[in-house]
């Protein structure tokens, strides 16, 4: 067994959040048309993210880089650290065409706004099958954080996949799922799942949290945008729950460095599960 494999067993090692974003349209897939009013409020995000001092993993949907670059800034400019990594969001239909074109775009977004080559990569809504792990391993990609090992109507039913970082020898890369409540209470640990749940669920975050996570949000988890108007009425009744998004997270981040919890990005993650870019296809 090698020194990651003991590694990815023996995981997680500290107290740790992750925190990530995914800087993406309001509400994701959930609207007909992409908006944007929920990013316009990111210099809020970053006086919270600077007030904790915790860095930030941004899965950012490189459609933003053209029509508000001047959010994306906003975020690259704070006063604390922040990775960035392209997030794919299509409302096309899927197929391998299609992935390939939306994968090769977003990279080339990328590195044309970054002026570097991008290590991570995240698919929309969990999305994402083996024949796409080589695609992210042609582009030169080294993570994956697409993964949700938890059941979602009509969208995946990943109870059975690990909840765990792992590699994936076959492709040389590291997939890191979101993570899960527990083996056995596989609720992502998510803003939108604190807002959905409620009380319940934050409460146990606070009171008996898993000794890693990753904590993940989006804009319109933390403001209401006007584009509410457009949801469906299942969707308006989702989103309306524990609308105090900002409040939510500023108290979780809090509470987590009371507990003594150390805030990471997915990049040092990934480093530590794949030293010096190992290729395990070999």
């Amino acid at each position: 067994m090698s020194e990651t494999e003991r590694d990815l067993r023996d995981w997680p090692h500290e107290q740790t959040v992750y925190l990530t974003l995914d800087f993406e349209c309001d509400f994701g897939t959930a609207l007909s048309e992409n908006r944007y009013g929920a990013v316009e409020h990111v210099d809020r995000l970053v006086d919270l993210l600077e007030t904790h001092g915790v860095p930030l993993t941004t899965f950012v949907q490189t459609e933003l880089l053209q029509v508000k670059p001047d959010v994306v800034e906003t975020l690259q400019t704070s006063q604390t650290e922040v990775a960035f990594h392209p997030h794919s969001h299509t409302h096309r239909p899927r197929s391998e065409t299609s992935i390939g074109t939306e994968l090769t775009r977003s990279t080339e977004r990328y590195v044309e706004f970054f002026g570097e080559q991008p290590t991570g990569y995240r698919f929309p809504n969990g999305n994402i099958t083996p024949a796409d792990y080589e695609l992210l391993a042609d582009h030169g990609y080294r993570f994956d954080a697409s993964v949700f090992p938890s059941w979602r109507p009509n969208h995946f039913d990943n109870t059975d996949l690990p909840t765990r970082p792992h590699v994936l020898p076959d492709v040389g890369l590291v997939e890191i799922p979101f993570t899960v409540y527990a083996d056995s209470v596989r609720i992502p640990t998510a803003l939108s799942y604190v807002r959905v749940l409620g009380k319940p669920f934050a409460v146990l975050l606070e009171r008996r949290p898993p000794r890693t996570l990753i904590f993940n949000v989006h804009m319109h988890d933390l403001v209401t945008p006007p584009s509410y108007s457009e949801l469906s009425p299942l969707y308006k009744t989702i989103y309306a729950r524990n609308d105090h998004g900002f409040e939510l997270l500023d108290r979780f981040l809090r509470r987590s460095r009371q507990a003594g919890y150390a805030f990471e990005t997915l990049d040092g993650l990934a480093d530590s599960l794949q030293p010096n870019g190992t290729d395990y296809s070999r």
